[in-house]
């Protein structure tokens, strides 16, 4: 099921968006941000890092989605659009 897990020790949030789906390749979108995809092209997920400091959501496809699944998962990180 598609979820938000946060690791306090590596201040990094990984949100999952395709269940039992392998990342097969990654694309920074920047130093703080990494989509994983499929091997057959889909986003499998969204690795934010030093996410305490905020989650930036430009540019990252199905942000909607993405903030859904934070605020799902109870955590309360700010958000940027």
């Amino acid at each position: 099921m598609p979820h938000a897990a946060y690791d306090s020790e590596a201040d990094a949030l990984y949100v999952q968006l395709r269940d039992g789906q392998a990342s097969a390749t990654q694309k920074f979108l920047d130093d703080l941000r990494i989509l994983d995809y499929s091997a057959d092209g889909a986003v499998v997920g969204v690795e934010f890092i030093s996410a305490s400091a905020g989650i930036d959501l430009t540019d990252v496809p199905f942000a909607a989605r993405v903030e859904a699944l934070i605020g799902d998962s109870g955590h309360s990180f700010k958000i940027f659009a």
